[in-house]
């Protein structure tokens, strides 16, 4: 089993560098659905959340991540008597040590989370999710939108005639199951983006899967917006009726330690671009309480902090901008009940 998953993840990063071969270099609708503006933690990270992603803001990242949730809270069998061994049980809660008697059945969990960025050239992206476990998986379901105002409007001939306000939306609701030592996850979409007067909408999917190869090595990957499609609200707006998306692919890897150090690489190509994006990232438990995190995306520096305390986790990210060379900031938010 693991030899086809690893035959299939290689076949992947194939794909991922053949596209070329049909890419054609232009954008694609939906496109505002890809800048990783949801979860400071991640975006710190050099942008590498199809991989790291562990908690409800895999709902966008890869929503495979999800599945992580089932075991954040409870310790595992090894894990306690090691901490038993080394007379660290501070962490060992009675919740911990019923999880392992027979017939105890899983407590439900809630983890929700919010998240805001204010984007260089009067920008501003927010996401905000739940999630909780059913049916044997976790389920999610979370909102991303980014606006943009003040976008100038002309006439054929080129002459300012006024400014209109951007607006791209999306609508998840997701899914994702363990198996083994692989997660599943999928994510139903719908979309909404308005130029102006001209409104679009539509629907789509996230699919992805994250696999630990071994204790130490983690992999993911996400196939973003595929099937993805916009309807203009009249048909006037345009020539054809539905107006497909091409989809990206990530695919990551991550290498975890014991000491609290994690370091994930990723590469993603947009199949309409002949480009070839890539992110790497560090994170670094200072102690239970705080992680330091860096990372590069596409050459350019991202940096931040996450804050732990009580089942909260507050974290902040400044990354540069790669279209105006300035600056960005994101704040972020979640609680795991």
């Amino acid at each position: 089993m693991k030899n086809i998953i690893i035959r299939f993840f290689i076949l992947m990063f194939f794909v991922i560098l053949l596209s070329p071969l049909y890419a054609e270099n232009a954008g694609s609708r939906g496109s505002y659905t890809r800048g990783g503006w949801a979860g400071a933690r991640y975006t710190a990270a050099g942008m590498t959340g199809e991989v790291l992603a562990d908690d409800v803001f895999a709902i966008y990242w890869n929503p495979a991540g999800l599945s992580e949730l089932k075991v954040k809270k409870k310790l595992t069998e090894a894990q306690i008597k090691e901490k038993a061994k080394s007379g660290d049980i501070d962490d060992i809660t009675e919740e911990d040590l019923l999880n392992f008697s027979e017939g105890q059945y899983e407590k439900l969990f809630l983890n929700i989370g919010v998240s805001y960025s204010s984007l260089d050239i009067e920008r501003d992206a927010g996401f905000t999710g739940l999630a909780f476990n059913a049916f044997k998986g976790v389920i999610g379901a979370g909102f991303f939108s980014i606006t943009s105002g003040d976008i100038e409007t002309r006439d054929e001939t080129g002459t300012l005639t006024g400014s209109d306000r951007y607006t791209g939306s999306v609508g998840y609701l997701s899914y994702s199951i363990p198996w083994n030592i692989i997660s599943f996850g999928i994510s139903l979409k719908g979309y909404y983006e308005s130029i102006g007067e001209y409104s679009y909408y539509g629907a789509g999917s996230d699919v992805g899967a994250q696999i630990y190869l071994l204790p130490f090595l983690k992999m993911g990957i996400m196939i973003r917006d595929a099937g993805g499609f916009l309807k203009p609200e009249k048909s006037e707006y345009s020539e054809t009726e539905y107006d497909f998306f091409m989809p990206q692919i990530k695919i990551g890897a991550a290498f975890l330690s014991d000491t609290g150090i994690r370091v994930s690489f990723s590469g993603s190509r947009k199949l309409e671009q002949s480009n070839f994006e890539y992110g790497i990232g560090v994170e670094f438990d200072l102690n239970r309480y705080m992680m330091l995190s860096a990372g590069l995306c596409d050459g350019y520096f991202s940096t931040g902090v996450t804050l732990r305390a009580a089942g909260v986790d507050i974290s902040y990210a400044l990354n540069f901008d790669k279209i105006d060379y300035g600056y960005n900031n994101t704040v972020s938010a979640a609680v795991l009940f």
